[in-house]
């Protein structure tokens, strides 16, 4: 069984467009903090990852808009990494509501890469592999 990893939103202001339906664009920012904060929890802070020559960033993403996220709704997103020898991280997410309606549904995939030559790093590091476990569940 996979692990999940979950952090809760609250759609403010600044989240929604004038009809009070939260921005598409947001999505993408809340994706990131989700995976950012599974990273930091098995292990990894994002920045000493930088400062040690490493990034991870998005090849390809996907969104499936299900029913709207409004101003003040209170959300949870799900996170699901499907980690494996490929270089190609799978990221799975949902935004759920508070009654465990799933709102939306998005697959991020990511590489690993040396931040100076923009090379795909193919043999991990231990100290980034023993995260990959940890974040695989």
């Amino acid at each position: 069984m996979k692990k999940i990893w979950k952090i809760e939103k609250l759609v403010l202001p600044q989240h929604s467009d004038h009809a009070g339906v939260m921005w598409h664009g947001k999505y993408f920012d809340w994706l990131e903090e989700g995976r950012i904060n599974a990273l930091s929890k098995a292990g990894i802070n994002y920045v000493d990852l930088t400062k040690n020559g490493f990034e991870l960033p998005l090849i390809d993403t996907s969104i499936k808009y299900i029913s709207p996220i409004f101003l003040g709704d209170a959300i949870t997103i799900e996170t699901i990494f499907n980690i494996s020898k490929s270089p190609k991280i799978k990221i799975n997410s949902k935004f759920m509501s508070k009654s465990n309606k799933v709102l939306t549904i998005a697959e991020v995939n990511l590489v690993l890469i040396n931040k100076n030559s923009f090379s795909i790093i193919r043999k991990r590091p231990d100290f980034i592999s023993e995260a990959f476990l940890k974040l695989n569940g």
